[in-house]
């Protein structure tokens, strides 16, 4: 009888996890749909307008990989998945270390919350669980929080760029000065990106190569919007000024909705922060009232097992909320 209860208890928790795992992916779906949309239509443009671009940036990416690292650094390096991605989201982010340092600090860490774990007396299982956070999801939310503060930084200062480039095009100077003076008034981040593109134009490549290089590096609709802006108008000519000028207009209305869109958002993200965090300070509170209690959900393996599924879903309903606050302007 007993068995039969459990084999009912299991077939509901397994058809309700399957319900619910179909639910989240409509739902992420249906919340990712507006910015997958924006996303295609500038990749549509890109393929559009910078077919010589792409030529180079093929042949400056084969000779990257012809000088690969070699070494005990080039062994560390390739044992990284996805290294391009991981380096493209070091260079968003504004770090410059190298990929072998990356992984050594990554190893490290995961190695240090494996062996604090178990010297504290806390099972092989637990501290393997710990490692992985550590080793891998300390520094990908540590590079998260960089690129999101960068691109945040960027996207306040890129309005007042565009003016300056708006000013000096209207007092006679050509694109490339106007860009070289963004780079010298404006302070970083903005003001390291617009200097990058003025490098790579001193070095020999065209303006639109320079700037779609930045623009995949950044990967921000309003740089993109810009990029286009300017390939287009000096396809088809115009007055480059006056379209720049109400490009510059619009990305400060969107600012202005953006952060609108935050502070009515406010209230639920102070909600996800409130359940996020209170399993861990009552956990802490139970561990300095009654240690010998507490040290149970470490040690023994059922309640092992049940910490970490805790952990799974909490994470995943943290998710969710996440996503249902977040709105793409």
């Amino acid at each position: 009888m007993e068995d039969a209860n459990l084999n009912i208890i299991l077939l509901g928790v397994g058809l309700g996890s399957t319900i619910l795992i179909i639910a989240m992916m409509i739902l992420f779906k249906a919340l990712s749909k507006g910015k997958k949309e924006t996303r295609n239509k500038l990749d549509r443009y890109k393929e559009r307008f910078s077919e010589r671009a792409q030529l180079k940036g093929e042949q400056t990416r084969a000779v990257r990989m012809m000088q690969r690292q070699t070494g005990l650094a080039g062994t560390i390096t390739d044992l990284l998945p996805r290294k391009d991605l991981i380096q493209k989201r070091l260079a968003k982010a504004g770090i410059k270390i190298d990929l072998s340092r990356y992984a050594i600090l990554s190893a490290a860490l995961g190695l240090l919350g494996i062996v604090g774990i178990i010297a504290t007396g806390g099972s092989p299982l637990l501290g393997l669980f710990a490692g992985i956070i550590m080793g891998v999801g300390l520094p990908h939310m540590i590079v998260s929080r960089r690129m999101k503060k960068r691109m945040a930084t960027f996207t306040k200062q890129f309005p007042e760029a565009m003016e300056l480039i708006v000013r000096g095009l209207k007092s006679g100077l050509p694109v490339n000065e106007c860009i070289a003076n963004v780079a010298q008034e404006l302070p970083a981040p903005t003001g390291i990106e617009f200097q990058n593109i003025t490098d790579s134009m001193r070095i020999g490549k065209q303006l639109e190569e320079a700037l779609w290089e930045t623009a995949d590096r950044l990967d921000t609709p309003d740089f993109k919007f810009f990029v286009i802006s300017l390939v287009v108008q000096r396809e088809t000519g115009g007055n480059l000024g006056e379209t720049l000028g109400n490009l510059a207009t619009i990305l400060r209305q969107r600012q202005a909705m953006k952060l609108k869109i935050k502070a009515l958002s406010s209230e639920a993200k102070a909600s996800a922060w409130i359940m996020g965090l209170l399993p861990f300070i009552m956990l802490s509170l139970i561990m300095t009232m009654n240690y010998d209690y507490g040290i149970v959900l470490f040690t023994h393996p059922t309640a092992i097992l049940a910490g970490i599924g805790a952990l799974i879903w909490m994470g995943i309903g943290i998710l969710i909320m996440s996503k249902m606050i977040s709105f793409e302007v």
